[in-house]
């Protein structure tokens, strides 16, 4: 036995409406006696009352928004039937005699009786389904609507941000935790926009509609994209919070459509961001595999292949054909350069050696830097400071005279 409450059983049910039909029907068949002139008419009359009894019962039932657009209608009306006069109800008079047939007495109370009958009738199947259902299912969605109704402001922001962000952080080969490209008032304004009051109201409802029910894919992805592009922005001790939120977003719209290209390179982005670069290089070597895939899926795994062990060849063929189609990129030379240095550093570890002046790995480093500084000489600084560091691809070139002499030629701001 079910311990579920029962729903009241209401007396407009459709077995009531179905019988009331068929009585209309008898009621027709014996009220044109025998005149098929008169049954159509009589027909036309009543299912013509009926639907201006709906509308008088819809109008008497809105609610909430509708007030503010047939509540007017609705004074209108009630105000046209209080000022009902003689003249307005010998028009009315005249003008259900159009339905009678002939001269008979009897016509006009048929008709007349027949339109009372049918509007009343057409106003509480109205009410009552207003009433008991419609506004009832109505006043869900609306509630639903109204958790989420900074949806078209958050989206509003987005597109803002989107046509700001630099294309160097869009490219996805910079370091997630810095801010690339980027001068320190541009990146406040950036900040400002994600962190703006109608953001953060957006992900509140968001986030608390997640807990209620299902949400739509409209409201998923644009607090994925929200979460995502703020991991950019965060305080270090914030930053995990964040890309772990982003994860969970981006995971959530994933579920909903899992062949969304954008969505699925982003979350390889945050895996990555939390240090799990060969589950990230797995997402990425499977999109890539995708007649869909943009060609920037290379591009980024010319990038996360350079932090798997022994992967640096992948990594390079990747670059190499990310450059046939975009001949120019400073970044994909950059990757390229750090590949082959990541090489000969392994090759002197092999031979227990350090320096290999000949090493063909050695000079396609040097090489691919250079071109890539002539591209960007911004990265001299960063190539310098930040990629000789222990464990970094250019270390073993930290004192390499060649290397040396190829940075400090470069002037500018290093950025990463």
């Amino acid at each position: 036995m079910s311990d579920e409450p029962k729903k009241p059983k209401f007396p407009w049910t459709t077995a009531t409406w179905l019988t009331i039909a068929i009585v209309s029907v008898v009621l027709w068949i014996i009220a044109s006696q025998g005149s098929l002139e008169r049954g159509v008419l009589l027909v036309g009359l009543s299912l013509a009352s009926f639907m201006i009894g709906c509308l008088v019962g819809f109008l008497f039932t809105s609610y909430g928004e509708e007030i503010g657009t047939v509540g007017k209608v609705r004074e209108w009306l009630i105000g046209g039937i209080a000022g009902l006069t003689i003249a307005n109800a010998t028009a009315l008079k005249a003008l259900l005699g159009k339905f009678a047939v002939g001269p008979n007495p009897s016509e006009f109370p048929l008709m007349a009786s027949a339109a009372i009958f049918y509007v009343g009738l057409g106003f509480f199947f109205m009410f009552f389904q207003r009433e008991l259902i419609l506004n009832v299912v109505l006043a869900e969605k609306r509630s639903e609507r109204g958790r989420l109704e900074g949806s078209r402001e958050a989206g509003q922001i987005i597109q803002r941000f989107l046509v700001r962000l630099p294309a160097s952080m869009l490219s996805g080969v910079d370091n997630i935790v810095q801010i690339a490209a980027v001068d320190e008032k541009e990146a406040e304004t950036l900040k400002a926009l994600l962190n703006s009051e109608e953001v953060n109201n957006f992900l509140s409802q968001a986030e608390a509609a997640s807990k209620a029910g299902s949400l739509e894919w409209d409201i998923i992805s644009k607090t994925a994209y929200i979460y995502y592009y703020r991991t950019y922005f965060q305080k270090e001790e914030r930053k995990a919070d964040e890309i772990e939120k982003a994860l969970e977003w981006l995971a959530r719209a994933l579920n909903i459509n899992p062949l969304h290209v954008d969505l699925t390179m982003k979350y390889a982005d945050m895996v990555a961001a939390n240090d799990e670069d060969e589950t990230a290089v797995a997402i990425l070597e499977r999109l890539v595999l995708r007649p869909e895939a943009p060609v920037l899926v290379t591009k980024w795994l010319g990038y996360y292949l350079l932090f798997l062990p022994s992967r640096e060849k992948d990594a390079i063929r990747y670059s190499e054909d990310f450059l046939t189609h975009f001949t120019e990129d400073a970044d994909a030379r950059f990757n390229i350069a750090c590949g082959y240095a990541q090489l000969y550093c392994d090759e002197l570890t092999t031979e227990r050696k350090t320096s290999i002046p000949g090493s063909d790995n050695r000079k396609k480093a040097l090489e691919f830097l250079s071109e890539g500084l002539k591209r960007d000489p911004d990265y001299a600084e960063t190539a310098q400071k930040e990629w000789t560091k222990k464990g970094e691809s250019f270390e073993c070139l930290a004192s390499d005279t060649e290397f040396l002499e190829l940075v400090d030629q470069t002037d500018g701001v290093g950025r990463k």
